[in-house]
């Protein structure tokens, strides 16, 4: 494991707690042991000694990856924890070398393209970050305490600390901060709380989508050599609502997810049920290459009702030392895989408004955020309203707006330069306005004849059943 990261040598305060234990937790706990003297991560679970998953991380079975600007960031925060994943078994691939994507109906070209991702179980990576932050020497983890309210000055314009006890109940404790950082979740009790200490109740939007997908985990086949490490089967958008992907992770396994927009998923838990879905799939790739592989655990439901976006930017109060990062400010879609990546940005965010100083910090921080959060949340919710069955704000000019992206991509299938800009924009690295360029705009308007749809696609490989185990 890397060498831990010193404490901060002129501190922006002395104390700073962080309840929540998950990815943007964690990353958050790791940003401010740079800037206070001492830092408190408090979560609800118990951890344990390993990759195991949480209680309190239903979606622990899915899939997760970071994206590149994601894994920068985590690169930042711990400096050589991409080492330390690898060495957990976790994967660093290229976004196209070792990615087989079917989007929208057409197969994007292979080659590498200098933007990676994670490849792991999310247990995995919590565990490998957690490690990280642990080792730090002014970081001190207490596990099994859940967040009951705030403390607060006597005016209540300040949180100056958290109440805490054992989940169930039990004696409570009091744990006082210069800075209190919220990463508890989607269902995060802060709107609540600041309702009962006479704030006005955040506005929140919700855009109801009914996604629901199931994930199990297989024996990666031997002598099974097709190409990739991961291969996605993404829709075409409203006319095909099911998704399906393997990825390989740690221990040479594959986790299949397959799942559907508008309650479109599979419904059981039986092998027959979950590979019919996966043979309903547009491209017959992903069923193939399950058809005869050996099944490693049990088939894991989720259900996603709705993105939820919480505008803290636009409360007219909002007291100082409190921040609110992750799924607790703003969740999305996850079939889009930006969480993780966002709630990086998020705690990188606080980082850079913490160098300002701790005055003032819960203001600069949310209206940061809120500006931050704009360009994650439409590429997310821009795909999901294009079911009419969705209901929310279509923006002005959407159409026009979906014409352009389907051709563009279009476009990036036979144009790297395009296929480039495109992953850039869709790993964060670049904003979406790199994709309405001059040279990205007149190439969009100018091309007429799109390849075949299969021009890029890999030869369905069935497993033989000799070779499944």
């Amino acid at each position: 494991m890397s060498t831990p990261t010193s404490p901060p040598s002129t501190p922006a305060g002395m104390h700073a707690v962080v309840y929540g234990g998950s990815i943007a937790g964690l990353i958050a706990a790791g940003v401010l042991s740079r800037r206070f003297e001492r830092v408190t991560l408090v979560e609800r679970d118990r951890f344990e000694d390993g990759p195991q998953a949480r209680k309190g991380v239903p979606q622990a079975q899915h899939a997760h990856s970071l994206l590149t600007r994601g894994l920068d960031i985590l690169g930042d925060v711990f400096p050589g924890i991409s080492e330390d994943l690898k060495a957990a078994g976790g994967l660093i691939v290229d976004m196209t070398e070792h990615h087989a994507w079917c989007m929208g109906g057409v197969w994007l070209p292979r080659g590498r393209i200098g933007l990676d991702m994670t490849c792991q179980s999310r247990p995995l990576l919590e565990w490998v970050i957690r490690r990280r932050l642990q080792a730090l020497p002014n970081v001190r983890v207490v596990d099994g305490r859940e967040v009951t309210g705030f403390l607060t000055s006597p005016d209540k314009a300040r949180v100056t600390g958290i109440r805490l006890q054992a989940p169930g109940g039990g004696p409570e404790e009091t744990l006082e901060a210069h800075l209190v950082a919220d990463a508890s979740g989607r269902g995060s009790r802060a709107p609540q709380w600041l309702e009962a200490l006479g704030y006005p109740r955040v506005e929140e939007t919700h855009i109801h989508v009914d996604v629901r997908y199931a994930t199990r985990l297989y024996h990666r086949p031997r002598n099974f050599e097709p190409g990739w490490e991961i291969l996605s089967l993404s829709p075409r958008l409203p006319e095909q609502p099911r998704v399906g992907t393997i990825q390989r992770i740690e221990g040479d396994r594959w986790l299949v997810m397959l799942g559907g927009w508008l309650g479109d998923g599979p419904s059981t838990t039986d092998d027959a049920d979950f590979l019919e879905f996966a043979r309903g799939l547009p491209q017959p790739h992903l069923y193939e290459a399950l058809r005869n592989a050996e099944p490693y655990g049990p088939i894991h439901h989720y259900r996603f009702s709705h993105n939820q976006r919480r505008h803290y930017e636009r409360m007219p109060r909002f007291p100082e030392g409190l921040t609110v990062v992750g799924d607790a400010f703003c969740s999305f879609n996850p079939i889009y895989g930006q969480g993780m990546t966002t709630g990086a940005l998020q705690a990188q965010a606080l980082d850079e408004c913490l160098r300002q100083g701790l005055d003032g910090v819960a203001q600069r921080y949310r209206r940061q955020v809120g500006q931050l959060l704009s360009t994650p949340w439409t590429m997310a919710t821009s795909g999901d309203l294009r079911f009419p069955q969705v209901e929310g704000k279509r923006p002005p000019g959407y159409a026009l707006t979906n014409w352009y992206g389907d051709r563009f991509q279009q476009l990036a299938t036979h144009d790297l330069e395009a296929l480039r800009t495109f992953m850039r924009v869709m790993h964060m690295v670049e904003s979406p306005a790199a994709l309405g360029s001059p040279r990205m705009l007149l190439k969009v308007l100018t091309t007429r004849s799109p390849p075949s749809s299969q021009a890029h696609a890999p030869v369905p490989m069935a497993i033989p059943r000799n070779q499944a185990a």
